[in-house]
């Protein structure tokens, strides 16, 4: 490293040396505007303009540096460039002109001013050639690398932007400038992270905050901490996303904390606490971006429909629709740039093929709205099916629970209770009508108190059943089976066993499979077994015995099928009333 280091500075010192033989005296407004470049770009730009009309009075070469400063002045301020035609000339002339260290000035903004029309093949070439001088001037190397990074992140090259990122951290260290490799250690992060590689991307992104930390650069620390929360929530670790991503959300460095109110929002989505999810939802409506705010639509949207407030889902889903217009529009003007750019790099010199090349690229104009429109479309028609069918599922589960509701009620003393205070009342009508010599009235009377008794005579007689069919099971052979293995593991169950275990469940209860099935279709042949098991007065170690399971997998089973069947968080004995119940 001490080697490489002795060999840049002597370079640089007899490079100094040779150019300052060569090159002529500029006038001291001039001069003094160079030295302001780096730390007062805006005076720097206000000198150079101000000795415009003195130009003429300037050597070719001295006219062209000034050129080449005010547009380093202006890049500097980040005003952008729309034209090439100045750049190109001042290009040209230290190609000619055999300044190396101009000529590399002048391809780093040459590749700048490409740069900002959006024709990344150009602007590369450039930096490259700038590269390819070879010129030992460290940190405007570092800077080019640099801005190569930025391009091939935009096209999409992730081995590329990695590899100029380490050549930009090799250069920076080699000045002594620690306190610049930080967001070059992010970028890295992010294109591990791109390419699946999390152990990478998770070293990077540390290393990248304890740098910026280090230099006591705060404002980027807590930046890249925030990205770092966002990785472990994409990676599983909810945990430590939790915890660094409400760090940073107290962090007053960090202007736009939308990104990280999004990610909390999916946080809290996983982990089912609604009302924050609600609350940094909505906080990115206030500030995020374009897609952010979409994507907050569209939970938001989720969460009203969870709440069967179908005025607010539809309000939420039509800003989502509104929305999708202008994301729309960008991604096809994002598209259409990279199309432009590609187009002017590979086909600049080839006039004659103009109007071809404009056909092709209308075409793919229109591909690509018509692929974007397509994706949002079948996007919008996918949420409302989603949210639809779920809607028809809970009215299903709904009316089917109402329905067993009302049959376990008409079968039972409640229900005998209420047709005995009916019959009552049947016979105090009928002595009022006794006295009043209304036959007809009296007969139909006394046909509705048969009816409510014979009604209740019934309700005792199933009851009866009932409980005849439950004692018979008691005394069978199954039932003691049942009772030894609940209480010994080493017993096993046989596919005839468990086809007896379905028989007498149709006997005892004869219409608890069918409603089980229609509550839950989806039902897996373990959950089901679960399902008989409870139903048959088996305890749930009895059961984790039986089926072979944990305990605890069987007091997930039954929670989980609660939530599954009523929509709603419920614990495993819950769930164990319900089945008792059905």
């Amino acid at each position: 490293m001490k080697m490489k280091l002795f060999f840049y500075i002597s370079s640089l010192i007899l490079l100094t040396c040779f150019s300052a033989c060569k090159r002529p005296a500029y006038p001291p407004v001039m001069q003094q505007a160079e030295k302001l470049m780096n730390t007062r770009p805006d005076s720097a730009l206000h000198i150079l303009e101000g000795m415009a009309d003195s130009l003429a009075m300037l050597s070719d070469e001295a006219r062209m540096y000034y050129h080449l400063l005010t547009i380093q002045a202006k890049d500097k301020q980040y005003i952008t460039h729309t034209d090439d035609s100045l750049i190109n000339r001042i290009v040209s002339f230290y190609e000619d002109y055999g300044d190396k260290g101009r000529l590399m000035l002048a391809y780093f903004y040459q590749g700048s001013t490409y740069r900002d029309m959006n024709d990344a093949p150009r602007a590369l070439k450039a930096f490259q050639q700038a590269v390819d001088l070879k010129v030992p001037n460290l940190d405007l190397l570092a800077k080019t690398y640099n801005q190569m990074g930025t391009l091939f992140m935009y096209q999409g090259l992730h081995d590329e932007v990695i590899r100029v990122n380490r050549k930009a951290i090799e250069l920076y260290l080699l000045q002594g400038k620690r306190n610049k490799i930080s967001y070059f250690l992010r970028d890295i992060a992010r294109m591990y992270d791109i390419k699946e590689e999390k152990d990478s991307a998770s070293y990077y992104y540390k290393e990248a905050c304890q740098t910026a930390l280090a230099d006591g650069d705060s404002a980027r620390y807590y930046g890249i901490w925030g990205e770092l929360g966002g990785f472990y929530y994409k990676t599983g670790n909810i945990d430590e996303a939790k915890q660094i991503l409400k760090q940073a959300e107290l962090s007053t460095y960090i202007r736009n904390k939308s990104h990280i109110y999004s990610t909390l929002g999916n946080l809290y989505n996983e982990l089912q606490i609604w009302d924050s999810v609600y609350f940094y939802k909505t906080k990115v409506l206030e500030i995020g971006s374009i897609d952010k705010v979409y994507n907050s639509y569209i939970e938001l949207a989720k969460l009203e429909s969870r709440k069967r407030k179908h005025q607010e889902t539809n309000y939420y889903l039509n800003k989502a629709i509104e929305l999708s217009d202008s994301i729309l529009y960008l991604t096809q003007t994002e598209a259409i740039a990279k199309i432009n750019s590609l187009y002017n790099y590979q086909h600049t010199e080839e006039e004659n093929a103009n109007l071809k090349i404009k056909q092709e690229r209308q075409q793919n104009k229109n591909l690509v709205f018509l692929l974007i429109l397509f994706g949002v479309i079948v996007f919008t028609r996918i949420i409302f099916l989603h949210l639809k069918k779920k809607s028809q599922e809970e009215l299903r589960v709904a009316r089917i629970l109402k329905e067993m509701e009302e049959d376990k009620y008409n079968y039972s003393l409640a229900a005998i209770k209420e047709n005995e205070k009916k019959i009552q009342e049947l016979a105090n009508t009928q002595k009022i009508r006794d006295n009043q010599n209304e036959h007809l009235q009296r007969e139909l009377s006394l046909l509705q108190k048969e009816i409510m008794e014979l009604r209740n005579r019934e309700i005792l007689r199933v009851n009866d059943d009932k409980e005849e069919r439950i004692a018979t099971f008691q005394r069978s052979s199954l039932h003691d089976l049942l009772q030894r293995a609940a209480s010994n593991d080493k017993i096993n169950l046989t596919e005839e066993n468990w086809s007896r275990i379905q028989s007498t469940l149709d006997f005892v209860y004869p219409y608890f499979r069918k409603h089980l099935r229609e509550l839950y279709p989806q039902l897996s042949a373990l959950e089901e077994q679960v399902c008989w098991l409870i139903k048959l007065s088996i305890h749930p170690a009895g059961i984790a015995r039986i089926v072979k399971r944990s305990n605890s997998a069987i007091s997930n089973i039954r929670s989980r099928l609660h939530k599954k069947i009523h929509k709603v968080s419920g614990n495993g004995e819950m769930f164990d009333e319900f089945i008792r119940n059905l």
